[in-house]
């Protein structure tokens, strides 16, 4: 039998086809991870554009062009760059026109005036939104003072907010706020390391909380000074993370009660590979591990529905079917792991971060009747 040798170059090509390989790969992680730089680390503020026409302004209504935004009837903001309007009620829609019953706060806004749909519903702060007085009082964190909006209550249990993504998005908590103050609780909404007006970060991005719960321990050691005897955390979009990696890692969290997610990013990784191809998901893995090698993001520490045996508080997430952000079904995972601790309300019609504006008496009453279940009444 006659063997025959392999060109002396082969082990030369085989080892270079190996490093161009390896160099694609890297490529494609570093280019990978540079999107979710983009995506999700970057702290933004909200920049969609103005871009949706008032058409006609007849007493106490707005109608606007378009028919897909607001998406569904209910409770909206519409900001322009320099006027407030609340959406009360759909009337109607056409296929190039929606209707609203609307309420103005301050300026009205004209005819031919462009603006945005804004989820948050009530402008600017609680004094603007409801005439609600309230402090501007500031957290001592590590990188310095943290602003917080801090409103008085009868109760000694506080109700602690921590916001979503956007460096601007303490807003979101003033559709909660009404129903909280009347009910007698204290409410203080916190901000986080790169939000505006707080420290900047050293590494100028979000980490989702791994760097982020210790400006909520601040503000909760802040609280405690001013009087709060335990707490209630609630958590939207990101806060939920923030508010996850405080109860794990905290020493602070004895006088915790409960907790409420809103809309709750659970496990950002798988967030973000959520229902993606074989190829995107791979490409998606790559740039995740880059981004943990270059961005410090350690994705196994917020990954809540592995970590779900290491919360002793009773939970409630409230969440929407139709949520394109965070998918419910990490949520629904996550409860299904501690049903002794946490349940789950879904909402058919909700998105992300709209479960208020489609449905507020339901939110309220299930926030208000978890809030009542673990609080004794002091008033």
């Amino acid at each position: 039998m006659v063997t025959r040798k392999l060109p002396r170059w082969t082990g030369t090509a085989v080892l270079i086809g190996i490093g161009m390989m390896a160099l694609v790969l890297f490529g494609v992680a570093w280019l990978s991870a540079n999107q979710i730089r983009s995506d999700v680390l970057l702290p933004v503020a909200d920049d969609r554009p103005y871009d949706i026409e008032v058409l006609r302004t007849p007493p106490a209504r707005m109608v606007i062009a378009g028919s897909e935004d607001p998406p569904r009837g209910g409770t909206w903001g519409f900001e322009t760059e320099g006027t407030y309007t609340q959406l009360t009620s759909l009337i109607s829609r056409t296929e190039t026109e929606t209707e609203w019953a609307a309420t103005s706060y301050g300026e009205e806004t004209m005819v031919g005036a462009t603006g945005r749909v804004d989820v948050d519903a009530f402008p600017v702060d609680p004094t603007e939104a409801f005439g609600l007085g309230f402090d501007d009082v500031r957290a001592p964190g590590d990188l310095g003072p943290l602003p917080a909006w801090l409103i008085d209550g009868r109760r000694s249990t506080w109700v602690i907010i921590a916001h979503g993504k956007g460096t601007d998005s303490r807003t979101q908590a003033l559709r909660m706020i009404p129903s909280l103050v009347e009910s007698g609780y204290p409410v203080l909404v916190v901000s986080y390391r790169n939000d505006d007006g707080a420290p900047e970060d050293p590494s100028g991005l979000r980490s989702w909380g791994l760097t982020e719960w210790r400006d909520l321990e601040a503000a909760i050691r802040l609280a405690e000074r001013e009087g709060a005897q335990d707490y209630i955390l609630v958590g939207h979009d990101l806060g939920a993370e923030v508010v996850s990696t405080f109860l794990h890692e905290s020493d602070q969290v004895s006088r915790v009660r409960g907790v409420v997610f809103d809309s709750p990013v659970l496990d950002l990784a798988g967030s973000l590979n959520y229902n993606s191809g074989p190829v995107a998901t791979m490409v998606g893995e790559l740039g995740q591990q880059m981004a943990r090698l270059r961005f410090d993001m350690e994705w196994d520490e917020l990954d809540q529905v592995a970590r779900a045996d290491q919360f002793d508080v009773p939970i409630l997430a409230l969440h929407g079917a139709h949520d394109a952000v965070a998918p419910i079904a990490i949520t629904e995972a996550f409860v299904a792991a501690r049903p002794d601790i946490a349940r789950l309300i879904r909402f058919e019609q909700g998105a992300h971060g709209d479960l208020w504006n489609v449905d507020r008496s339901r939110y309220e009453t299930e926030i208000l009747s978890f809030l009542e279940s673990l609080v004794e009444d002091v008033s």
